[in-house]
């Protein structure tokens, strides 16, 4: 998999992200939603990557997804922001996935 960030998304990555060395992790979230198949795109900050997450390939930050997640995806996907909006466009080649994509910082839950 392969995700290009624009540089105003990558801003907006780094400055929630901060000075440390965190990847952020690309999720199919279903909690909520009914069904394993209904769901929304989100994105994660992680203090690291676990053992069943596999890299996507950035020109940026760094990306992984959870193995499971990755069918719901496309092979080339997109990331984008707005300023001064605290949420992600994300699409793909085929599709848009969604233009209210949020970013959780869940370093904190992992200690």
């Amino acid at each position: 998999m392969n995700i290009q960030i624009t540089e105003r998304a990558e801003a907006f990555l780094r400055q929630q992200i901060g000075n440390k060395s965190s990847p952020v992790r690309l999720v199919f979230d279903s909690e909520g939603c009914g069904c394993g198949v209904n769901g929304i795109p989100a994105l994660w900050i992680l203090s690291a990557p676990d053992v069943n997450d596999m890299t996507i390939h950035s020109n940026t930050v760094p990306f992984v997804i959870n193995r499971i997640h990755a069918v719901y995806f496309e092979e080339n996907l997109y990331l984008d922001s707005e300023a001064g909006y605290p949420s992600f466009r994300l699409s793909g080649d085929s599709q848009l996935y969604g233009q209210n994509v949020r970013l959780l910082d869940k370093r904190e839950d992992e200690s």
